[in-house]
């Protein structure tokens, strides 16, 4: 059975407590095919826009389950603590009985996921079908996998020997696979039940549809601004002349939104957002497609409402 990811609670923080908005994990029913990487520089050379995970900034706790809006989920419940193992500070999944499985979840878009395991032996397999097995010979304490499709989540497994070890990770890094010299290519989110961008109110966050003018903003214009999320790029102010928005209605009209500021999401380090003002010429545009431009790279389209 394909493990189900949980409700990313921390997307609650970000939009707002009237907000609820899950998030789409690139399902996908059909494996990929993922380069495998026992070397940490080469794992690095074959990706892009990587996050690590070191856990120092963490408190040794006896019980967690997110960090950085990454979700673990382990065999024996309650269980997922941060502990200190060769002076570093990790994620301990404690073992069932004789058995061990802690699957971890990761960002929408990821495509390069890697980290160092220091318990041997021990099972890291990838969601795309790749499995690696950690043994007491092996000269690598590091694993990475590199694809072309999305990695939904990891899965750290044993059941044997007796007794069984608990799984250990530190320096979990996910990012992009690289292809070339090739920016990243932008994904715009989508709410999981319906497909729709993920777009809020900058001022009200309140979810679609938006009006042109509004009422409930700050701004002197009277304009609505919307801000739209991302992942898969990693956005700097020093980016907003490289980052276009486009809107495109039922017939085909393409209208340039114009991008107001740009930014990394707060609470979540590996989303960025986009905010930008509805022109005039969207009034009563109804359903719309959006995409993103980053450097070049067009991100997919996703369907906001104006009215």
């Amino acid at each position: 059975m394909r493990p189900q990811p949980p409700m990313l609670s921390s997307i609650k923080k970000l939009f707002g407590l009237g907000a609820l908005l899950v998030l789409v994990y690139c399902a996908s029913t059909v494996l990929a095919n993922a380069a495998v990487f026992r070397d940490r520089a080469a794992f690095n050379a074959a990706s892009q826009n990587l996050h690590t995970l070191d856990f120092e900034s963490l408190p040794n706790v006896e019980s967690i389950n997110e960090v950085d809006g990454i979700y673990f989920l382990n065999a024996n419940p309650n269980s997922v603590r941060v502990g200190t193992q060769q002076g570093s500070k990790v994620v301990v999944g404690e073992t069932l009985l004789e058995f061990t499985r802690l699957i971890i979840f990761l960002p929408p878009g990821t495509t390069a996921v890697g980290c160092d395991q220091f318990s041997t032996p021990m099972i890291v397999s990838s969601s795309t079908g790749e499995s690696v097995t950690m043994n007491q010979s092996d000269n690598s304490t590091f694993v990475g996998f590199v694809s072309d499709q999305p990695i939904q989540h990891l899965i750290v497994s044993l059941d044997f020997p007796e007794p069984t070890p608990s799984a250990v990770i530190d320096n979990l890094s996910f990012g992009q696979r690289r292809a070339g010299n090739e920016p990243p290519v932008p994904q715009l989110l989508v709410t999981s039940n319906t497909g729709r961008a993920v777009a809020l109110d900058s001022v009200t966050t309140l979810s679609e549809p938006f009006e042109v003018l509004s009422k409930r903003n700050f701004a002197a214009d009277g304009h609505t601004r919307i801000t739209l999320f991302l992942v898969g790029v990693a956005l700097t102010p020093a980016d907003l002349t490289f980052v276009m928005v486009q809107a495109e209605d039922t017939q085909q009209h393409v209208f340039a939104l114009p991008v107001e500021a740009i930014g990394q999401a707060k609470n979540l380090s590996w989303m960025s957002q986009v905010t930008v003002r509805v022109p005039d010429t969207l009034a009563g545009a109804g359903e719309l497609n959006v995409s993103v431009t980053v450097h070049g790279k067009v991100s997919n389209k996703a369907p906001l409402r104006i009215q």
